[in-house]
């Protein structure tokens, strides 16, 4: 029989336990695994012997990733490369997929998920997954989306693919999550951002005002229709049209805006003079639109025909990692001098957020107004009551174990003064081990689950489950 040949593995990344990590873990499957802790090194490697796949970090000693990725795409551009990075933001996901890395790994590495990556790699052929849907240079959402979480990762990801999509976008998300920065971003990095981004609040408009304010009127088209109006689609001609809360449209509405969407053809109420638009549309909802479907409040032909491709914006609960540097980057906004303290970090983690990112925005500009001199230093008790009381987290019993981990957590390293020293292990690990039973009983065996409640990585979550006999 004959032996498969040995793949090969590149790995750049100036981290040594990195590159350790994937030397162990990839030659115990059979790969062969070369390292490089610089970018100069790494090309020599890549120029002396080709791989079959390179993982290569965005940030390098002597080099930007993003530059060495263009480099190894023209020496040869039929080698996957995989960009990895702790510093993750929606700027260096759309630069990894412009530049056509094939894949996007957000650190601390998930190496079950990179041997996957890996796997699709080398059977793809190519180098060019993401080159066939990479965005176009340049655009700015206009204000900056913070996130190193791999829940934020998963939606940077999905906008830098769709940016270089024409299909319709439905995005869901609780209220405050930032489901129109998420539209807004995915406009700004395709072609059409030059052209309008026009957004309207379905629910926001009087029903029988929807049909006026979406596709326009003339003049008396009805009583108070004084002259012409553009309705928001002509506005948004060449550009983008960002339907929020489109749940909240009237049925009459509902079968208008299908038909507009299947023709790119708009009547302003009160004219049978037809007008050929050119408008890409997404949607958002906070409902739950499929059982609105089922219930008959929503047509289903209309949802599946905004529903192309979905996107959901997790909330705050789900992406612990960027509650701090959120709240430091709202600070930053109104105060370049600002400092968050140590126990208004630790109530700012150990609070449920329901409102998500926009209520914690709030209480940013709540703790700057409130703060003595001028707001450079962010106390506990300049926080708002809620946040310092650390309301009870809703959405069920797993939400709950997560709320009661984040809240004993701080009140045991606010009690002790400690982070990571023996002490606060030792009164955490009974209690930590009782949660991780809870939390996993409570998602049925699903460690992603188990893990986003509880606010660890997967692979923290895998080893505390071997720690304590714990079985999935």
């Amino acid at each position: 029989m004959t032996e498969s040949p040995t793949r090969d593995l590149l790995v750049i990344d100036d981290e040594e336990s990195i590159c350790l990590a994937f030397r162990r873990f990839f030659e115990r499957r059979g790969w062969r695994v070369r390292a490089a802790s610089s970018a100069s090194r790494g090309e020599r490697e890549f120029a002396t012997r080709r791989p079959d796949v390179v993982f290569l970090d965005v940030r390098l000693p002597d080099a930007d990733g993003l530059d060495v990725l263009r480099r190894l795409r023209e020496a040869d551009a039929s080698v996957p490369i995989v960009m990895v990075t702790a510093f993750g933001g929606l700027q260096t996901v759309v630069g990894s997929m412009r530049e056509q890395a094939f894949d996007y790994l957000p650190k601390p590495i998930d190496l079950d998920q990179a041997e996957r990556v890996a796997q699709r790699a080398t059977e793809s052929g190519g180098g060019t997954v993401a080159a066939q849907t990479a965005a176009p240079p340049g655009g700015t959402s206009g204000e900056e989306m913070i996130g190193t979480s791999p829940a934020m990762q998963s939606v940077f990801k999905r906008i830098a693919v769709l940016a270089n999509s024409d299909c319709a976008v439905l995005i869901l998300g609780a209220t405050g999550t930032g489901k129109e920065m998420v539209a807004r971003a995915i406009h700004a990095h395709s072609p059409r951002r030059d052209k309008p981004f026009v957004a309207v609040n379905c629910g926001a408009v009087p029903e029988n005002l929807v049909e006026s304010e979406l596709f326009g009127h003339v003049r008396g088209a009805f009583t108070g229709a004084e002259s012409d109006r553009v309705g928001k689609f002509e506005a948004a001609d060449g550009g983008t049209l960002f339907l929020d809360e489109v749940g909240e449209l009237p049925a009459p509405a509902q079968v208008k805006l299908l038909r507009v969407l299947d023709s790119q053809v708009i009547e302003r109420v009160g004219s049978v003079e037809p007008r050929k638009l050119d408008v890409r549309v997404m949607a958002a909802t906070n409902r739950p639109l499929a059982t609105d479907v089922e219930a008959g409040r929503f047509r289903a032909d209309l949802y599946y025909r905004l529903a192309v491709v979905e996107v959901e914006v997790p909330t705050l609960a789900k992406r612990l990692e960027d509650i701090v540097p959120l709240a430091r980057h709202f600070l930053a906004q109104a105060n370049a001098a600002a400092q968050v303290e140590a126990d208004a970090e630790a109530a700012l983690r150990a609070y449920s957020w329901p409102g998500n990112v926009r209520e914690l925005r709030n209480a940013m500009i709540h703790a700057l107004a409130v703060a003595p001199r001028g707001g450079e230093r962010i106390r506990r008790e300049d926080l708002p009551e809620a946040v310092r009381r650390g309301a009870p987290a809703l959405g069920g019993p797993v939400s709950e174990v997560g709320a009661l981990a984040r809240r004993y957590a701080a009140a045991v390293a606010e009690a002790t003064g400690e982070d990571e020293d023996g002490l606060l292990a030792a009164a955490v690990r009974p209690v930590e081990e009782s949660l991780i039973r809870r939390a996993m009983e409570a998602c049925g065996g699903r460690q992603t689950d188990a893990a986003g409640m509880l606010g660890l990585h997967r692979n923290t979550l895998r080893k505390k489950l071997r720690e304590y006999g714990i079985e999935s």
